[in-house]
């Protein structure tokens, strides 16, 4: 039996991007990591390509971009691009160079330190990039795919979600449900997705008769992005005694995760007394109790898409950009109650 990368991540323990790295003999990885990765792969059966020989189509570099770093610190949402971007390099054999680019350090070394790498096309990952960011990319004078960023006014192929639409979708789930007083668990680090998911929230309440619209879109509760944070704010929240939404939309899975915690130490039941949704899917949602209702995203596609069109521009200079929205799916579990459902057995005794 074939045994592949993502088969020695799982009996590490690690993920495939840091197995993958390893593998190709590329740098990201420490070097007990690397020795323990080849290890693994040789007790397996794994085939290791001749790492002294080039690569047949070049190297291209994921590079990621760091404003601040508050959204990627917590969320296993950008490790499952970079996957997903790192198995797709190798299966078309690129060799992946993964480097960040820090909003807050001097900007011309680090474009200088990018263009001695002599890459042959750049993925870029850009959630936390702001629209004038990007002129720092305008002349990279490589092939450039934009990852998990939306940036209308720039003639660069895109590869990102429908924060909208995905979240509209979100909010219309809980109105079917028969949900009429929502509220709005917004991320206090403001990102350009964040602030789609917020225009996609507003555009959902709309279904909602007046004054209900009106109410949802102003009950919103800013909250921290990671899940300590989220929950400290949402006991600051709670602790003013307020009149609750029977249902939350929560701007990502981790801060779903925390307002949850703070909501059951306030002595309330998810869902019997509030409902809330995420988005993302990320792993936490399974280890949530109960399971966390979301909205799922591919992010392995989108990551592997997203070298897919670096690999077309590469290979015959395409002088049209894309730009291609990955349109988030209900994934239905535990923590949204369907008040128009008829109340089980189970359900009475939760209630009682």
């Amino acid at each position: 039996m074939a045994v592949f990368a993502k088969d020695i991540a799982r009996e590490l323990g690690l993920s495939q991007a840091a197995v993958s790295l390893a593998l190709r003999g590329r740098p990201g990885v420490s070097e007990a990591t690397r020795a323990m990765i080849l290890e693994k792969a040789s007790e397996l059966g794994y085939v290791i390509e001749d790492r002294a020989s080039p690569s047949k189509r070049g190297m291209i570099q994921l590079v990621i971009y760091k404003r601040h770093g508050k959204v990627f610190s917590d969320t296993p949402f950008f490790e499952q691009l970079t996957e997903g971007v790192a198995e797709k390099a190798a299966e078309l054999g690129y060799h992946l160079s993964i480097s960040y680019f820090y909003g807050t350090q001097n900007h011309q070394e680090q474009m200088r330190s990018l263009h001695s790498l002599k890459s042959d096309g750049i993925i870029l990952l850009a959630t936390e990039m702001h629209a004038t960011d990007m002129k720092l990319f305008s002349k990279v004078g490589v092939p450039l795919v934009v990852l998990d960023n939306f940036f209308p006014t720039e003639p660069f192929d895109l590869v990102g979600i429908d924060n909208r639409y995905g979240v509209m979708d979100a909010v219309r789930y809980l109105i079917g449900c028969g949900h009429t007083r929502l509220g709005y668990l917004h991320s206090s680090v403001d990102i350009r997705n964040f602030l789609r998911r917020q225009d996609g929230y507003n555009m959902g309440c709309r279904f909602l008769p007046e004054p209900m619209a009106k109410d949802a879109m102003r009950r919103v509760v800013r909250v921290g992005v990671t899940p300590e944070a989220a929950a400290a704010d949402m006991r600051a929240y709670l602790s003013t005694d307020p009149i609750l939404p029977t249902a939350f939309f929560a701007d990502n899975d981790s801060i779903a995760a925390g307002c949850c915690r703070a909501i059951k130490e306030y002595g309330l039941r998810i869902p019997w007394d509030v409902s809330v949704i995420g988005f993302d899917d990320s792993s936490l949602c399974q280890m949530m109790d109960p399971p966390l209702t979301t909205m799922g995203v591919h992010k392995e596609r989108m990551g592997a898409l997203a070298v897919v069109r670096l690999h077309e521009q590469m290979q015959h200079k395409i002088p049209e950009s894309v730009r291609i929205l990955f349109r988030p799916r209900i994934v239905i579990r535990g923590t949204v109650l369907d008040l128009n459902a008829p109340i089980t057995e189970e359900e009475l005794q939760n209630l009682s």
